[in-house]
């Protein structure tokens, strides 16, 4: 499976291979991916908008089922079968075993029938360029994103009310990916969301000073760590989309977003103060509170 399509470390080749096997009957360890070779491949577009799982899988579903087709023409012929009754299993094309015309329960092994075809002279590479439905910029009619996603955040916090030191305890989260096509990536991807907007909501400033800027270390900078993190009780909500690859939406930023507001809510709720700056100033909230200030900006 070959695209052009951009891995930032959110594990879109697992995804890709996964659908490449699923759909030609393959074990998934018999799927290799190249990724990034323009000179190979079209052009991928970017990776933004939480998309390529829709975008780049629904093209590698497209060129797997295309391949399937070419594949069960010649298998088709080899086990006295319909192309349409034929079954892509673990590494092998199977004869219905009660077909009107199968040899009962024959079956031929993948790289044999490449091969077969390839001595038939049928072709044993697909293109398929998948293009997105169309959207439309905000306050136009029509939808400007061709798979929402949702999610929704809770957080609870301790604050000291003598220092102003925020920590969280918990976060409570669900989200809805439309289809979870690899559940422990996903769960991955939505803990390291919440732990980034962890520290966009109470450690990491990026700080300038008469033209310079001062936090050019990672040790001023103060990127949240393990000890900084939280309980995380994290809920799949799988509301399938017709349009995506076996329902599947996006999971990129969606997981961020709620981070920040719950946890600013949850300083209201617990001290009356509501912040407006970030990430939460603790000596700024500190002195709100003692001056009974309802507002931190």
């Amino acid at each position: 499976m070959r695209t052009s399509a951009a891995e930032i470390g959110q594990g879109l080749p697992t995804i890709l291979a996964m659908i490449t096997a699923e759909e030609l009957g393959l074990p998934y360890e018999r799927v290799r991916v190249l990724l990034s070779d323009t000179d190979l491949t079209p052009d991928g577009g970017p990776t933004t908008a939480s998309r390529q799982t829709f975008v780049t899988g629904n093209a590698a579903r497209y060129a797997a089922k295309g391949m399937r087709e070419i594949l069960a023409e010649t298998a088709s012929e080899y086990l006295d079968a319909a192309p349409e009754e034929l079954i892509f299993k673990d590494g092998y094309v199977e004869a219905p075993k009660h077909g009107a015309f199968a040899r009962n329960g024959q079956r031929i092994e993948f790289a044999e029938l490449v091969k077969k075809a390839r001595e038939e002279n049928r072709p044993t590479r697909y293109l398929h360029e998948y293009v997105a439905p169309e959207t439309q910029p905000l306050g136009v009619e029509g939808d400007m994103h061709f798979g929402f996603s949702y999610a929704a955040q809770a957080a609870l916090i301790e604050l000291n009310t003598d220092t102003g030191e925020v920590h969280v305890l918990k976060i409570v989260t669900a989200t809805d990916i439309g289809r979870a096509l690899n559940p422990l990536a996903l769960q991955g991807q939505v803990e390291g969301g919440i732990i980034m907007c962890l520290g966009n909501a109470l450690t990491e400033e990026f700080i300038v000073e008469r033209g310079r800027v001062w936090t050019d270390l990672l040790a001023k900078y103060k990127m949240p760590s393990i000890k900084h993190t939280p309980e995380i009780v994290s809920f799949l909500v799988e509301d399938e989309i017709s349009s995506g690859p076996y329902g599947a939406k996006g999971v990129g930023e969606i997981s961020s977003i709620p981070t920040t507001p719950a946890i600013t809510n949850a300083i209201y709720n617990a001290c009356g103060v509501r912040v407006h700056r970030l990430p939460v100033d603790q000596d700024a909230l500190l002195l709100a509170m003692r001056a009974g200030r309802s507002v931190v900006v």
